[in-house]
């Protein structure tokens, strides 16, 4: 019963074909330069996966978003716990957002302040290998949120992480791809 389970996973996991992780990105390589100076964006991983005989490098970051404006959102149903980045040709990633989902009002400088330090402390202590699940489904915090393409499949879950040791923010980050349309969908979940 325990070989056939773990052969079970591993053909699952091999669907995906995960290659590596490149923790910890600079802001530069990671995101499109129009967002490069941004402070409230944190790249946690590139994480290389393999579909259909195709490389894919899929961003995951954590971004402080400013929620006071719907607009700000380029998919009429994103939000700042449940938006788009484009993965671009040259490797990099574009936000699915305005650039003004990043002024912050004067009374969350401190959070942005606090979220810095956690995270620069974190990129010299934490592997993120131990953070980063690769798992079958999603196991969501709360409901069940799995997104949904244009023809109304789910989203390929490539996988979720918890950021309480990286960010100031104690949520469970989970990571969709819409591999038609190049985009990467993350969702926060709150306990």
């Amino acid at each position: 019963m325990k070989l056939i389970i773990l052969h079970f996973l591993f053909l699952s996991w091999s669907a995906i074909g995960q290659n590596k992780i490149e923790s910890f990105p600079n802001l530069i390589s990671f995101v499109d330069p129009s967002f490069a100076n941004s402070d409230n964006i944190f790249p946690l991983a590139f994480i290389n996966i393999q579909l259909d005989s195709k490389n894919y490098k899929i961003p995951v970051s954590y971004s402080l978003l400013n929620d006071n404006n719907r607009n700000n959102f380029l998919n009429k149903s994103d939000n700042i716990d449940n938006y788009c980045f484009e993965v671009l040709k040259n490797g990099k990633c574009k936000p699915l957002f305005k650039k003004e989902a990043l002024n912050l009002p004067t009374d969350w400088l401190k959070y942005l302040k606090k979220t810095k330090e956690n995270y620069d402390r974190a990129k010299s202590i934490i592997d993120l290998n131990n953070y980063i699940k690769f798992l079958n489904k999603p196991k969501w915090w709360q409901d069940d949120a799995t997104p949904m393409d244009a023809e109304g499949k789910p989203l390929l879950f490539i996988c979720q992480l918890e950021l309480k040791d990286i960010t100031t923010d104690d949520c469970s980050l989970y990571i969709f791809f819409d591999k038609k349309r190049k985009l990467v969908r993350q969702i926060y979940q709150r306990d």
